[in-house]
Formats: structure tokens, sequence, C-alpha cells
């Protein structure tokens, strides 16, 4: 009975790191994650970037002694502060750019830290089914060595040959030694999933991992093409490639310049403003004709990366769908039909034969095991399919 109860309980419940659930564990990496703290200090690093070279050019101060080549001709002296300006618009449209580059960069960010969180998510699963497979082969360690003692102590008593006790022997041995490297496999994926996080994984102990259902795909699409950080940075790339399209056109406008000079001889002293204007005749060529190909290059990179990532997102919901009814099916036959109470039942009435047992088990085992994947892969496509929320 008690490898009964062990049997169902590995199979209905999921083992998880005792008070750290995948939400904890997400948020841990992301306060502590290397990666994620550079990215965002470079992010942060680009948005004081682009709030440089906002202003008019620095100011330029002039100053000049000449003394004449005889005494009569005295010496000679000028100074003046000259100040040149971009056309007023040009500052506006600048301002506007900057903040709007910033946003790119949060947008930047946001793809890096979804495809970090995603990384670290799919790995907590791979985790949290390697502990529920360890108690599986906790109970079938269990009814194996049972199971092979039982026969040894027949084979003492000379109610069982030789070759079934071989059968249960290397029965054992073979769940021993898969138990063991699912042991290495858990220890492997725990040093991963600390160095994500940068930060020890608490004890652990069984837990329920919440049950999730599919929401419908209308609803799912319309969420990432709101949400999805991808599009969003495409959507961004376009808003600022407009804006360069009308920088390019604001920069044929007019620089102006104005300054304030003074000359001082022998004679006098002069003092008085003096204003220009640059016309742009060369060195703004092609920059229009530039800016509007590069608009439109974002334009079509939208359209084809939102196409490329609806169809992906279908894709993912299709095959989240298939394995979801196939791991309801596989629980619902493993709660009627497959148990090993039945087969141990079976085998001690004489229903069966020892080769059948050993053969009905090892399918069992195998049942098991694929149910155990399919419903890992359900939840790791979930969480592809899902990753925009994270």
């Amino acid at each position: 009975m008690k490898i009964l109860i062990l049997s169902i309980l590995s199979f209905i419940t999921l083992a998880a790191p005792a008070q750290q659930g995948v939400d904890d564990f997400l948020q841990l990496v992301e306060q502590n994650n290397q990666e994620l703290q550079a990215a965002r200090k470079l992010a942060d690093a680009e948005k004081a970037g682009f709030q440089t070279g906002l202003t008019p050019d620095n100011p330029t101060i002039e100053y000049g002694h000449f003394p004449g080549s005889n005494d009569a001709m005295g010496t000679k002296t000028i100074y003046g502060i000259s100040q040149s300006f971009d056309f007023p618009t040009v500052y506006a449209i600048r301002k506007k750019l900057a903040t709007n580059r910033g946003e790119l960069s949060n947008f930047e960010y946001q793809i890096f830290r979804q495809d970090k969180l995603l990384e670290a998510k799919l790995k907590f699963y791979d985790y949290l089914f390697l502990l529920k497979q360890k108690a599986e082969y906790e109970s079938r360690l269990e009814h194996s060595t049972q199971l092979y003692q039982s026969y040894q102590a027949k084979f003492e008593q000379g109610n069982t040959s030789v070759l079934d006790v071989n059968k249960a022997r290397i029965q054992n041995l073979k769940i021993k030694s898969n138990y063991q490297l699912l042991l290495q496999a858990i220890e492997s994926t725990r040093q991963e999933l600390e160095l994500l996080a940068g930060n020890e994984l608490t004890s652990q102990k069984q837990t329920l991992l919440a049950e999730q259902d599919l929401p419908p795909l209308a609803t799912l699409i319309e969420e990432v093409q709101d949400q999805q950080p991808e599009l969003r940075y495409l959507k961004q790339a376009q808003k600022i490639a407009a804006m360069n399209v009308k920088l390019a056109r604001n920069n044929w406008l007019p620089n102006l310049e104005i300054s304030y000079e003074g000359e001082q001889d022998p004679d006098g002293t002069y003092r008085g403003i003096k204003a220009g204007i640059a016309i742009p005749l060369w060195k703004d060529k092609n920059k229009v004709e530039h800016a509007q190909a590069q608009a439109l290059y974002e334009t079509n990179r939208y359209e084809a990366r939102i196409t490329a990532i609806l169809n992906e997102s279908t894709k993912l919901y299709r095959q989240a769908t298939e394995f979801d009814k196939i791991r309801k099916e596989y629980k619902q036959t493993l709660k009627e039909a497959a148990n090993v109470r039945f087969l141990d039942k079976a085998l001690l009435m004489g229903q069966m034969s020892v080769i059948d047992y050993f053969n009905e088990l090892a399918f069992y085992y195998e049942t098991m095991d694929s149910y155990l994947e399919i419903e890992k892969n359900y939840y790791r496509s979930l969480a592809q399919l899902q990753a925009f929320r994270l």
C-alpha cells in the first residue's frame, strides 16, 4: 500500500523547491543575475549618452595682440566672442529623438531580460521535473529492492528459480543505476540554476505546481502584438526612423551665427555685433534620401518580424494544445488502468508469469516516464508561448 501511495503521488504532484516557486526564483534571477545587471547599466549609459549634443555648440572666444612694425604704428588689439546655432526647430527634434532613443534602449533591455528569464524558467522546469522523476524513482527503487529480497528469500527456501532471482536483481540494479544518474543530473541542474540566480536554492520538498490552462488563441495573439518586447522595439525603431527623416529635412535649414567683436588701435576703438548665416549647399547632401531608405527598411523589418512571430506563436500554441491533450490522456490512463499494485496482485495470484510480470512492469515504467516527459514539454511550451509576460 505504501508503494502504491508513493506511485500515485509521484505523478499527481510535482516536486519543487520549498518556499521558492518559479516566480520567486525568477525574482532572484532578475535581482542578482550579473548579465542582467550589466544589461541594465548599459541601457542607463546609453540613455545618458543620448542626452548629450542637444544644446548649441560651445561659444568661441578670440583675442589678438598685434604690435606694429614701428613705434608710430602702435599696437592693435582685437577680441570677440561668437556663438553658432542650428535652426531652432532642429533642437526640438533632437530632444524628442533622444527621448525616443532612450525608450529604444529600454525595449532592447526588455528583450534581453525576457530571453534571460525564459532561459531561467525553462531550466527551473527541467529541475522541477527532475525532482518529480526522483520521487518516482525512489518508489521504484523501494519496490524493486523489496521484490529482489523477496525472490532471494524464496530461492533460499527452494520456492523459485535462479532465473527469477536474476531478473529481480537485474531490474533492481538498473533502477539503482538510473537513480544515481538522475541524482547527478539534479545536482548539475541545481548548479546551473544557482548560477542564473546568483543565490543558493533552499531546501526542497514536494509541492503542487499550479495547473495552467491555455488561453484562447485569439486572446494570446492580441497580447503578443501588444506586449511582445521585440515588436515594441521594432515599432519604436520605426518611430525613430520617421523622426530622423524629419531631422534630415530640418538640417537643410540655414545655421545661424552671432558674435560680439571689438578692435582697438591707436586711432580709436571699434565694437559691435556681427551676424552670419550658413547656407547648406553640400554638407547634408543625400541625408534625406538615406533617412527615408532607413525608415522604409524599419517598416519592412517590422512587417516581416510580426508575421514570423505570430506564425511561431500559433505553432507553439498548437504544440502546447497537443501536449495538453496527450498528458491528460496519460494521466487518466495511469489512474485507471496502469498500476503497480495490479501487477503485484496478478503475479501473486498466478495470473501471469514472472517474465510477463517484469515485461509489464517495464512497460508501466516506460509509460510513466513518457507521461513525465510530455507534461514537462507542456509546461515548457507554455513558458515559451507566454514569455512576453515575464
